[in-house]
């Protein structure tokens, strides 16, 4: 099957992917990726090394919120 994106809504769209420490960073709207570290450690959460992946991303949102175009309904499975 061919799918076009047009045809799909944003919820059937949906692809978890791995993330940089940055770019969680840059969802919440922290500068700094050091402020990203202080908030994990604040809710005890310490991070493996390497790429976030959509489960510790789950754990992340679950802690300090979901930010502004991130989907909890995309994590739902996860």
């Amino acid at each position: 099957m061919n799918f076009q994106r047009s045809n799909l809504n944003s919820n059937e769209y949906t692809q978890l992917v791995c993330k940089t420490r940055q770019q969680l960073s840059s969802e919440f709207g922290w500068r700094s990726v050091q402020t990203f570290r202080t908030k994990l450690k604040q809710c005890g959460i310490n991070l493996p090394s390497g790429s976030v992946t959509p489960k510790w991303q789950k754990i992340i949102y679950d802690s300090l919120g979901y930010p502004n175009g991130v989907s909890k309904k995309a994590f739902k499975e996860v």
